[in-house]
């Protein structure tokens, strides 16, 4: 057993140190990968160690426990490197600390013999506590990677599941190594032993996951489950089985090395069962098998079309990438392009899986290829001469070119040929026939619905992002438009009456208006401006602001109040504003020797402003479609028609309303109705604040 020792842990150095030369030669740098050369080294160096101290049997047991828990922290800072890439716990963060202060506090602890303490301080070094540090080590190393694999998307795991599958059985077999010797104070001598050969196994697997994540950042798929998972767990059965009465002959007829080769068979046995379980070629081939000998339709359609709809229907990844998986699985394939039109109306890679595409590719949209996918739902098999006997009808060459491309598949919709998906082979070698061909052209239509659906629903966002952006400048136009009005007023009559003291006044507080909307203006654009207040507020010094900003145009209204003391709720600017808005229609509509007149009347709850004017006049149909719609105006270039809407709107925000009474030829009268508040007794009871400007 000593030789046999020996050459087990010469062994796992041996594979270890190529496998950490191999990296090092393919290192480009990475943190991961260079923790993954350092975790590789150390398993090198712990394996020669250990084979040197069976060699000398004079090592000191601290320094091989040592060594056990140098080669575990190595193996713990990789894994939990790994983690990096997806958001973890906090209980997971907190294992990984602990994880780390353990390892370190152990070796710390193994060293302590060296330094002379135990005889001076008479805490003698005990063996027992290493052994179960490194249990609790490799327990830990299995939950991390079981968080891992969980943590990653289910098309990653193609990549991980080797570097899973290796360090699993690393850890899993040490957790029964250190259980043995925990439970009964000594090592088992043929598992000790065997340890090195099962160790080196894994370097293959390890050097497998390393190719296949280059850069540590990971980017698979199964069909009549009862019949497939039933017939996998039977292989299984049966392949344990044999390899059990494989190692009791191999124990019973082995000699010396016969405890050490069934341990190693069994865990070889063990690791080759996993490999074709996470195997994907070795499923489909399973699947296919299946598929042929034990049922008349190739295709469960329901269960087909159930996983179509979950794969679109996930949030997990973007849509075209989903389209792309979903067409993939149908077919068993492992990769696939999806292809849509660009705005030029070319065919441009729009989502990759496992399929790289040359940059800048792009297909004219008028190829006949396109025409025949478009016109008779074509799918290309690339292996097959082109459709018709016709060259001009072949598959376009780039798309041929693709790594492993196998089929075209079109996905049209109202005979809009919106993409199309390229796919890869299937994992295991298929025959593709007239169930194939109407399951895909099934599933394309489906899925160009879902894509056109989209990219509509993508156009009409912008669409109302323009429109809201339009609506904000018409709005803009108009407070401007009326600012400009009023100072175009000022300018006509400066040079008759700028000697005339009341009117240099009048110019003054109309200046000081305009320049007050204006900054509000820019308040409410930088998004500065507070929230209009409501307030209590006197109906009469709303009617006195409002038109004081409408004298300066002709005719000048006529004001005929009301006797009562009239109280409202609302906001002092933004009435006025309404108000005077409707003023100056009033006078528009008048002209310069008309009529506008101002009444206000009080009436059971309610204050009732009547604003009439002798102009025009507007028809039924006029008034009921057309008045109040936005953007509509009867001004041509004067007006931007959103004045009476916005009037109309904030009336209705105060719980009011607005008519129009209108007679073509005989003028028009606009009659708004407003809640009064409550009376000033009743107001300050409740605790509301009066306001007036």
């Amino acid at each position: 057993m000593h030789v046999i020792i020996i050459t087990s842990y010469l062994t796992v150095a041996a594979a270890f140190l190529a496998g950490a030369a191999l990296l090092g030669i393919g290192w480009r740098g990475q943190r991961t990968g260079a923790l993954l050369i350092l975790a590789a080294m150390a398993s090198a160096l712990w394996g020669a160690f250990l084979a040197y101290a069976e060699w000398q049997r004079t090592v000191a047991a601290h320094w091989v426990l040592l060594a056990e828990v140098l080669r575990y922290g190595a193996w713990i800072v990789f894994v939990s490197a790994l983690f990096s890439a997806w958001p973890i716990s906090g209980l997971l963060r907190d294992l990984r600390v602990v994880a780390h202060a353990l390892w370190i506090v152990l070796a710390l602890y193994c060293l302590w013999p060296v330094t002379g303490l135990p005889q001076a301080t008479g805490l003698p070094f005990s063996a027992n506590v290493p052994l179960v540090g490194v249990l609790v080590l490799a327990l830990s190393g299995v939950v991390l990677l079981e968080q891992i694999y969980r943590n990653v998307q289910p098309q990653q795991r193609w990549a991980l599941k080797f570097l899973v599958i290796a360090l699993g059985l690393l850890f899993a077999y040490d957790i029964f190594l250190y259980s043995y010797a925990v439970l009964y104070r000594q090592f088992n001598v043929s598992a000790w032993a065997a340890r090195g050969f099962i160790d080196a196994l894994l370097v293959p697997l390890l050097l497998v996951a390393a190719a296949r994540n280059p850069q540590w950042s990971l980017d698979v798929g199964v069909s009549r489950r009862a019949v497939f998972y039933s017939t996998s767990l039977l292989v299984v059965a049966i392949y344990i089985i044999g390899t059990a009465i494989g190692g009791y002959y191999v124990r019973l007829y082995g000699g010396d090395w016969g405890r050490v080769a069934e341990i190693t068979l069994v865990c070889f046995a063990l690791l080759l069962v996993l490999l074709i379980a996470f195997s994907g070629q070795a499923r489909s081939r399973l699947r296919v098998f299946l598929h042929k000998n034990f049922f008349s339709f190739r295709h469960d359609y329901r269960e087909e079309w159930l996983r179509l709809t979950a794969t679109l229907s996930a949030g997990d990844t973007e849509l075209p990438q989903r389209a792309v998986h979903a067409i993939a699985q149908i077919m068993d394939s492992p990769a696939g392009a999806l292809f849509m039109r660009d705005d030029a109306d070319d065919f441009v890679p729009e989502a990759r899986w496992n399929m790289p595409t040359p940059a800048g590719l792009k297909l004219p949209a008028g190829m006949p290829a396109f025409g025949l996918m478009r016109t008779r739902r074509w799918i290309y098999d690339l292996d097959e001469p082109p459709p018709l006997g016709d060259e001009q009808l072949q598959a376009p060459a780039e798309l041929a070119g693709l790594p492993r491309a196998w089929l075209l598949v079109p996905l049209v919709l109202e005979d809009r040929l919106v993409g199309f998906v390229v796919l890869a082979r299937a994992r295991a070698r298929r025959a593709f026939d007239w169930e194939d061909i109407d399951l895909l052209r099934a599933a394309g239509s489906q899925v160009a619905g879902i894509l056109a659906q989209a990219i509509d629903a993508r156009r009409l966002a912008e669409a109302r992002q323009f429109e809201g952006f339009n609506r904000l400048t018409a709005f803009l136009m108009h407070d401007l438009k009326n600012l400009a009005a009023q100072q175009s007023l000022l300018l006509q009559n400066a040079e008759r009456h700028k000697h005339n003291p009341a009117f240099v006044d009048d110019m003054l507080a109309t200046v000081a208006n305009s320049v007050q909307r204006v900054s509000h203006l820019l308040e409410q654009l930088r998004g500065d401006a507070a929230p209009a207040r409501h307030g209590r507020v006197a109906l009469a010094t709303v009617l006195d602001k409002a038109l004081d900003e409408c004298r300066a145009q002709s005719p000048r209204p006529e004001y005929r109040p009301v006797a009562d003391d009239l109280w409202v709720q609302t906001d002092t600017e933004q009435l006025a504003t309404v108000l005077g808005h409707v003023i100056r229609n009033a006078q528009d509509a008048a002209q310069a020797h008309g009529h506008v007149l101002l009444r206000v009347r009080h009436e059971p709850g309610l204050a009732t402003i009547e604003i009439e004017d002798d102009g025009a006049g507007m028809d039924e149909d006029f008034i009921r479609n057309r008045l109040f719609k936005p953007f509509f105006t009867t001004k041509a270039s004067r007006g931007m028609g959103i004045g009476a809407y916005q009037a109309r709107a904030y009336v209705h925000s105060l719980g009011g309303t607005m008519r129009v009474n209108s007679t073509p030829g005989q003028g028009s009268v606009f009659t708004i109705q407003l809640p009064l508040a409550e009376p000033a007794g009743a107001a300050m009871a409740a605790g509301q604040v009066q306001t007036a400007p």
